[in-house]
């Protein structure tokens, strides 16, 4: 099976699309949160995958997408902190 810019990119849209659909679809907070780190992945995946397939003639960084996909699911990471700590405060006062 021979992987392709196309390919990482179709499953890149999928991952966004899917973490989309999650975010939209419900209503309460907590749950809407856990589309974000989807989306986040997709982001990922895409510059990871671009990064990988990029025509660097003299052996230049590839790594730079890779290092974004990491900063990314760190940001996904604290996203989801912040959300569950915000959901956690909607209870009766």
């Amino acid at each position: 099976m021979n992987v392709t810019l196309v390919s990482v990119l179709f499953v890149a849209a999928a991952l966004v699309a899917a973490g989309a659909f999650v975010a939209s679809w419900r209503r309460d907070l907590g749950h809407g949160l856990a589309g974000i780190p989807l989306m986040f992945a997709g982001a990922g995946t895409a510059f990871a995958g671009v990064s990988r397939f990029a025509a660097v003639p003299a052996g230049g960084a590839q790594l730079l997408g890779q290092e974004v996909a990491v900063l990314l699911s760190v940001v996904a990471l604290a996203a989801v902190a912040l959300g569950v700590g915000l959901a956690g405060r909607e209870g009766p006062r």
